[in-house]
């Protein structure tokens, strides 16, 4: 992983010229800021310091008109210099700075007490002190601090010492999804256009497919520099240069962030967890700091956890899950706090409201968390928006979970069991309500169903979720009508009269029942009127259908299954074993194979079929 160190203090305390004494390299890029000998935008160097390498240097402005430059500057370091002089102490700047490196994820702190050739002892120690007291109660309470003067060089191979180990500590390895927060971009001739920033996560490889947010534009990743010198790769950290094939300079702008899909959001409201400095408002207005990016907005808290803030801007943003940001007042720009993205696209909410934030650590953890026991059911893309994952990175997680039955999957809509029986109970208590307030319907619209419920579930998932009760013997699924398996609809006189004497015919035939065109011969009844009957016997539940024109009662096919289990229990059988057992012709062999087979009572293997266990 590559090394990123930003510098951090009040105006004129010499950061710039540490930067320079420490590496050779000016950071004061723009003529503007060598005409005024004042850093307005952030300044890049580089540094080689043995078991280390090659170490990146961000140069950030001190003045407080330039903090949203600062801000851009400081939200990849991995450490700060934090620069005050020693010939004046502790100003208003260095506190702010300090704010921001205490609320940003900087690991490590090293103190330059600068300008250390124009203090004598007692000043510097009195300086000294000062910093020691910023720095008591903070995490950088042990940081060291270093006199140094880039005039005489005092100070500066120590300083460079306490750098090195610093940075010797462990580092995590870089994973594949990555993100760069554009803090420039250009075009060089002959290439096309190239964006510059602090690679925020994951490692960037040449070839890369990857998208800019917010405008959504697909890009692919040409080729890679750091400090002017081409690469394959980039790591976390460090100060790359990509030049993306896909898109034209008007597309790219500072503030947006390029990244892998999936990975990179465009947002207008995303969730955040904050630690406050100053006390927040409800519904003020503020300035939101991510990447390279400046927003306005506004911030909306939440009743339940005192560090969740719903933060809904003016304009889209690109945004990334956990990434740093930083939030001030409107007007003043004071320090508000802050904090980590928890929720990159996050929905509105009330005050009021419980909101699950998942941690997404361990994906798997994660995962189920976000499914939770909902008995609506959480949609796949509703969990990647609350973990701010892709569907292909969660993909493992959601294998791993469904193996483990742990979760339940219906065409995209994610359950944990006791989710998806609280639904079902839902779905079922209001099928009955229904039929006890419609008793003469026999089958109900299986989305008004759902409605009444109280549930979302609709289109496949809903195909898939019927299915199942279907299976468990709930339900009835009749086209776009569903019946409760216990339910018994009250027929009119007429109807019931003639449902019974239809049922009697059928059922002295044992197996080979009378077709449709027999019981109207038999009944001495018009075709429409069977064929009506037969269906609202069907609906009814009194009567079940196994292929076309053959009806079969429940009780009959129940006995029909009793004589086959008490044949081959034990072994396979072929359809004529069964043809010659039930003294039935094929006409009704088969399609009663068949029926056994779609309720999972027998199953077929090869030409022969075995009884389910």
């Amino acid at each position: 992983m590559a090394r990123l160190v930003g510098t951090a203090g009040h105006v004129d305390h010499g950061k710039t010229t540490l930067v320079r004494a420490l590496t050779g390299i000016d950071a004061d890029r723009l003529p503007e800021e060598q005409r005024r000998g004042m850093t307005i935008d952030i300044g890049f160097a580089y540094l080689d310091l043995p078991e280390v390498g090659r170490v990146s240097i961000v140069d950030v402005p001190g003045h407080e008109k330039f903090l949203s430059n600062m801000l851009v500057g400081a939200m990849g370091m991995e450490a700060a210099l934090l620069c005050v002089a020693a010939d004046e102490g502790v100003m208003p700047q260095t506190r702010e700075h300090f704010q921001i490196l205490c609320l940003l994820p900087v690991q490590r702190l090293i103190v330059a007490l600068t300008r250390a050739d124009l203090a004598d002892e007692v000043t510097r120690e009195l300086a000294a002190d000062e910093v020691r007291t910023l720095l008591h109660g903070t995490r950088f309470i042990d940081a060291p601090v270093l006199a140094v003067s880039a005039q005489s060089g005092e100070g500066l191979k120590t300083f460079k010492a306490a750098l090195q180990t610093a940075l010797t500590s462990p580092t995590t390895v870089a994973g594949r999804e990555w993100y760069l927060p554009i803090d420039r971009s250009f075009t060089v001739k002959g290439f096309g256009s190239v964006v510059t920033g602090t690679l925020g996560g994951g490692s960037v490889v040449l070839g890369d497919t990857a998208i800019v947010q917010p405008g959504g534009q697909p890009v692919r990743v040409r080729t890679i520099h750091i400090h002017d010198e081409p690469q394959t790769r980039s790591e976390p950290g460090q100060r790359t240069a990509l030049n993306l094939a896909g898109i034209d300079l008007g597309q790219l702008e500072r503030g947006q962030i390029v990244g892998t899909v999936g990975v990179v959001f465009e947002t207008e409201m995303l969730d955040a967890t904050v630690r406050w400095v100053a006390e927040p408002k409800h519904g003020e207005r503020i300035r939101l700091a991510i990447g390279a990016d400046e927003a306005i907005g506004r911030i909306f808290l939440n009743d339940h956890q005192a560090d969740l803030v719903q933060v809904r801007l003016e304009r889209p943003v690109g945004c990334v899950l956990n990434q740093p940001v930083i939030l001030r007042r409107y007007s003043p720009p004071e320090l508000l706090g802050g904090g980590r993205v928890v929720i990159p696209q996050a929905k509105f909410r009330r005050k009021k409201d419980n909101v699950r934030v998942a941690d997404a650590k361990n994906l798997v953890d994660a995962v189920l968390q976000a499914v939770g026991d909902e008995p609506n059911g959480v949609p796949n893309e509703e969990v990647c928006r609350r973990l701010g994952k892709s569907a292909q990175a969660l993909g493992d997680a959601f294998e791993t979970l469904k193996s483990q039955q742990k979760i339940l999957g219906f065409a995209g809509l994610w359950f944990t069991p006791a989710g998806f029986e609280a639904g079902i109970a839902q779905y079922t208590e209001a099928l009955t309500k229904l039929h006890d307030e419609q008793p003469g319907k026999t089958g109900l619209p299986r989305e008004k169903v759902a409605s009444v419920a109280g549930l979302s579930w609709a289109g496949k998932p809903l195909d898939r979720i019927l299915a199942e009760l279907s299976s468990r013997g709930l339900i009835s699924v009749d086209g776009t009508t569903v019946r409760s398996v216990q339910y018994k609809p009250k027929l009119p006189a007429r109807q019931r009269i003639f449902l019974d004497r239809v049922l009697a015919e059928i059922e002295k035939a044992d197996v080979n029942v009378p077709s449709p065109y027999d019981l109207m011969k038999t009944l001495d009844a018009p075709p429409q009127a069977i064929a009506e009957i037969l269906r609202v016997g069907v609906q009814a539940g009194e009567l079940v259908i196994v292929d076309e024109g053959i009806y079969y009662t429940p009780a009959q096919l129940e006995g029909l299954g009793k004589r086959i289990r008490e044949f081959a229990s034990e072994k396979s059988f072929s359809a004529a074993a069964v043809r010659d057992a039930l003294g039935a012709s094929r006409k009704y062999v088969i399609p009663l194979l068949e029926h056994f087979d779609s309720i999972r009572f027998t199953m077929r293997v090869g030409e022969e079929r075995v009884i389910r266990d």
